[in-house]
C-alpha cells in the first residue's frame, strides 16, 4: 500500500526549473548505399561509344577509329593500373584493340573494321565450344583470377562440370551477340549500329552473367567447404585490395 502510494506521488511531482533534463537521443542521418559497381563505370563503358559517334560525325570513319581505339585502350591500362584481374591478357587484349583500330583506320570502311569485331566474336565462341569439347574449358582457367580456390574445389568434379557450363554459356553469349550485330549492321547507319549495338547488349550481357552467377552459386555450395560463390568472389578481391569498405576501390577516373 505504502509501496503503491509513494509510485503515484512521484509520478505526480513536477521537475523544478534548472531540474537536469535527460539528453536527447543524437540520431545520425541514414548514409546513401554505397554502389556495387565501380565510380564511373558507366562513363567508361559509354565513353568509346560517345567519342565514335562525335568523331565519325565531325572528321570521318577514319578519325572516330583512332579515337575510340585510343580510349579504349586507356582504359585497359587505367584498370590495369587499379589492380584490376587482367592480369596475362592484358598484353593480348591491347594488341587486338590496336590491330583492330589500325586495319579499321588504314582502310576507312566501316565492314572491315566493324566486321573484324564480328568475326572475332564467332571465334570466341568456337574456341570456348572447344575448350568444354576437350575437357579443357576455359571458365577453368579464368576462375583463379575471379573466385578464392580452395584445393578440395579446384580437384572436385562438380567444379570442373560447373566451368564448363559456365564456359558454354559464355560461348552462347558471343554467338548470339555477333548473329545480333549483322543485323543490326545491315539495318542501321554507321553511328546507328554503334549506338544499337551497345544498347543491344546490355540485356545480352546482363543474361549471360545471370546465367553464369546463378549456375556457379547453384553447383559450387553442393561443393564441401564452400558456403557461398559471394564468399569465394570476396575473399578473392581482397587480394586485389577490392574488399568493401576499401575508399580506394573501384575509383576510376572519367
Amino acid at each position: 500500500m505504502l509501496r503503491f502510494h509513494c509510485e503515484s506521488l512521484s509520478a505526480t511531482v513536477t521537475k523544478p526549473a534548472g531540474y537536469p533534463r535527460s539528453t536527447p537521443a543524437v540520431t545520425t542521418p541514414p548514409q546513401p548505399p554505397t554502389s556495387p559497381l565501380p565510380v564511373g563505370f558507366s562513363w567508361q563503358s559509354a565513353a568509346p561509344i560517345a567519342l565514335f559517334v562525335i568523331a565519325n560525325r565531325l572528321a570521318g570513319l577514319r578519325w572516330a577509329v583512332v579515337v575510340a581505339t585510343l580510349w579504349s585502350v586507356k582504359i585497359i591500362v587505367d584498370r590495369r593500373r587499379q589492380g584490376l584481374p587482367l592480369g596475362r591478357f592484358m598484353p593480348l587484349l591491347t594488341a587486338a584493340v590496336l590491330i583492330r583500330g589500325a586495319i579499321g583506320a588504314v582502310t576507312g570502311s566501316e565492314t572491315v573494321y566493324f566486321g573484324i569485331g564480328i568475326a572475332t566474336k564467332y571465334v570466341a565462341a568456337a574456341v570456348l565450344a572447344g575448350s568444354v569439347a576437350i575437357a579443357r574449358p576455359l571458365a577453368a582457367l579464368a576462375a583463379p583470377y575471379v573466385l578464392a580456390m580452395p584445393v578440395a574445389m579446384r580437384d572436385h568434379r562438380v567444379f570442373r562440370s560447373t566451368m564448363s557450363i559456365v564456359t558454354l554459356i559464355a560461348a552462347l553469349y558471343y554467338a548470339a551477340s555477333a548473329t545480333v550485330d549483322i543485323w543490326l549492321f545491315r539495318r542501321s547507319s554507321v553511328e546507328g549500329f554503334v549506338i544499337w549495338r551497345f544498347l543491344a547488349n546490355w540485356p545480352l550481357s546482363a543474361v549471360a552473367i545471370i546465367a553464369a552467377l546463378a549456375t556457379m552459386q547453384l553447383r559450387l555450395t553442393q561443393i564441401p567447404g564452400v558456403e557461398s560463390l559471394t564468399s569465394l568472389l570476396e575473399a578473392k578481391m581482397q587480394t586485389y585490395g577490392l574488399a568493401p569498405g576499401n575508399p580506394q576501390a573501384g575509383n576510376d577516373s572519367p
